[in-house]
């Protein structure tokens, strides 16, 4: 990292002069600083904030905890504690100053080590000009599994890595996560049957196909964005969350897949906010092959929200391709991606895999938020609503609608969530499993299998600012595929890497051998010293194949020790 430091130490010193301190870099979707200004903006105390378009700028993050400040007196004692918090950590971005922040490569820094007044760095400088902050990140993480069906494999992970970020002139922004880790205990056959618990570790080919010891991760992008926030252009890769979900979002979740590579656009004026992305995922064909290549492209449109900031709407569009050079058809980000596929394919091809959804979002009183969302897979008019045996197959839906409830129950800080999701058959699939809606063979939008619906229920609380815990549990019914009794596989449309033969018979929701699942999650982190901190999860999950009499269970455990510094 010595190199890249002392490329951004002498940009530092040679650029001209300007007259900022804003922030262009993005917050990680992992900070719970979102979670801070989703309960602020459903309490009504901020405004012009979504939810549903994520990750926003250090600068916008700033500027909504400023305003907070100003009505602090309408806010409860810990989330006053919980505003000073976070402050604290985004000082430079709201005020330009470093006074609460210390520098590890510095006179004090040392004797700081364990401060908790105080934003830790390894080294940090910062003017007018440029902003450079330079972290390091350390974690010992266990994973266990005590189950019926996989036995008891577990590993014991350390990581070390670096983070550098900053801003150029007020608008150019660069970040760069760099992460290394090691696997200090259990066998390969441990790793491959754990990785499901972290979707960049079941992402990682070094880490689970190839049984190495040790594996490698990153995130890192540029970002131009004026000083007024109106535009950003980001490329690079990121984490990022398109959805109203509450628990889990049908659009792009943050939650079920790795990061991926993009060119991005981002507009806001006022009440519309406009985003498109062109990424570069990964796929493998029906004979498990990687694909040379494939493509994720995505618009969203929102508006709102309106009538004394009670409503909100927004559109969604997505296209799936694969295994041909990038179509600048879809690079257009002022396009409906729909027509866009349909007038750029071959003839007599279906090959893409075009999705629309559209949301909304009700903010009725203060402390209630709804939504509902609609996925479709498939639309065809003419079809629609046909009672012939297979027409009616062409079109494809999925709905999700939910509760979010801040200071629940009239406890402060407590917030309960609900939501209902359901995925009809062949959702999220396609006929060519290349165009599938996956990365790394995990699903891009909601958890869930096709053909499959779940109840979710959430509760998180913060003690303070230090301890956070929450408890999920969720009731999920799923129609799997199987094989008859004379050896023929069936599909019904329960796998999302295989759409193939959807209109042999059908669709029926539920149809095939029937599971049920119920999921119990608990999470308790705690940050004794600022920055320092430790999670504990524990899962537990309840199979139940009701047709065949078959049950089985599993119990899943993470730990981990963190210092982000």
């Amino acid at each position: 990292m010595s190199k890249i430091k002392f490329c951004f130490l002498l940009l530092f010193f040679i650029l001209a002069n300007s007259d900022s301190f804003s922030q262009v870099e993005l917050v990680p979707l992992s900070n719970p600083v979102y979670n801070f200004l989703d309960r602020m903006f459903t309490n009504k105390i901020i405004f012009d904030y979504s939810t549903s378009m994520a990750p926003i700028s250090r600068r916008e993050t700033a500027n909504f905890l400023k305003e907070i400040n100003g009505k602090r007196n309408r806010i409860s004692k810990t989330d006053r504690e919980l505003l000073d918090y976070y402050l604290t950590e985004f000082e430079f971005d709201a005020y330009g100053t470093t006074s609460k922040s210390s520098n590890f490569f510095s006179k004090k820094g040392v004797g700081e080590l364990f401060s908790n007044k105080k934003q830790k760095y390894l080294y940090s400088t910062a003017d007018s000009n440029v902003s450079f902050f330079w972290d390091g990140l350390g974690e010992v993480r266990y994973m266990g599994i005590d189950g019926d069906s996989v036995g008891k494999p577990h590993v014991l992970l350390g990581q070390i890595g670096t983070r550098i970020r900053g801003t150029l002139f007020d608008s150019y922004g660069f970040y760069l996560r760099l992460s290394n880790g090691v696997r200090l205990g259990g066998t390969t056959k441990d790793a491959e049957k754990t990785a499901f618990a972290d979707p960049i570790l079941q992402s990682t080919r070094k880490y689970v196909s190839e049984g190495a010891k040790t594996f490698d991760s990153y995130e890192g992008y540029l970002r131009y964005a004026p000083a007024k926030d109106w535009l950003g252009l980001t490329v690079g890769r990121e984490t990022m969350s398109f959805g109203t979900g509450y628990i889990d979002k049908l659009f792009l979740s943050s939650k079920n897949s790795a990061p991926f590579d993009f060119l991005k656009l981002d507009l806001h004026y006022k009440k519309i906010r406009y985003s498109f992305f062109h990424s570069s995922i990964v796929g493998n064909d029906s004979a498990g092959n990687q694909l040379e290549s494939k493509y994720l492209v995505f618009h969203r449109l929102e508006f709102g929200p309106f009538f004394n900031n009670v409503f909100k709407f927004g559109f969604n569009e997505m296209v799936v391709y694969s295994n041909i050079p990038i179509n600048f058809a879809f690079i257009n980000p002022i396009s409906f991606l729909t027509s866009a596929d349909l007038n750029t394919e071959l003839p007599g091809k279906n090959s893409n895999n075009a999705i629309l959804g559209m949301d909304l979002q009700f903010f009725p009183v203060k402390n209630f938020s709804f939504q509902g969302s609609l996925l479709v897979d498939d639309l065809n008019f003419e079809t629609f609503g046909s009672d012939d045996s297979t027409a009616g197959n062409d079109n494809k839906f999925a709905f999700q609608g939910g509760l979010n409830w801040q200071n629940a129950f009239t406890l402060p800080n407590l917030n309960f969530a609900y939501e209902y999701t359901k995925l009809e058959p062949f959702i999220y699939s396609h006929r060519e499993i290349n165009n599938s809606y996956a990365h790394w063979g995990l699903p891009v939008g909601h958890a869930l299998n096709p053909n499959s619906d779940e109840h979710a229920f959430k509760l998180a609380y913060n003690f303070g600012t230090r301890v956070y815990v929450s408890l999920t549990y969720k009731i999920q019914r799923t129609g799997e595929n199987y094989f008859d009794s004379l050896g023929s596989f069936v599909n019904v449309g329960s796998d999302i890497l295989n759409g193939s033969g959807d209109f042999l018979r059908k669709n029926e929701f539920l149809d095939g051998i029937r599971l049920n699942r119920n999921i119990i999650m608990a999470e308790l982190t705690i940050e004794p010293i600022k920055q320092y901190y430790f999670t504990i999860r524990y899962q537990r999950r309840d199979y139940d194949y009701i047709d065949q009499n078959i049950t089985y269970g599993e119990n899943i455990f993470w730990g981990s020790f963190r210092i982000d510094y």
